[in-house]
């Protein structure tokens, strides 16, 4: 389970990376779509998460988790919906 925590934590960080190089919607598509499988695996194994969910290694990496998802939706959400709407307004 620890794993696929590290798995999201890195894939977090590939979306900082597209939004600190040039932008490219379809990248940060593509990662979102690799986000939203862990975060689907995750929740299929929730009873295993609640088990753990005291460990002070479990906390500690879903504290980072945390930090990092509201950071990048600082960074990252205004860049996306323009791009989104301006590619709207081009069909």
């Amino acid at each position: 389970m620890i794993q696929k925590l590290e798995i999201l934590d890195e894939t977090l960080n590939k979306l900082d990376e597209i939004n600190n190089k040039s932008f490219s919607f379809e990248k940060f598509k593509e990662v979102n779509s690799q986000i939203e499988k862990i975060l689907i695996e995750l929740k299929s194994n929730e009873e295993t998460l609640k088990i753990n969910k005291s460990s002070q290694e479990y906390i500690n990496i879903f504290n980072n988790i945390l930090n990092k998802i509201d950071m990048l939706e600082t960074k990252i959400l205004p860049k996306a919906n323009l791009l989104a709407s301006f590619s709207k307004s081009k069909s």
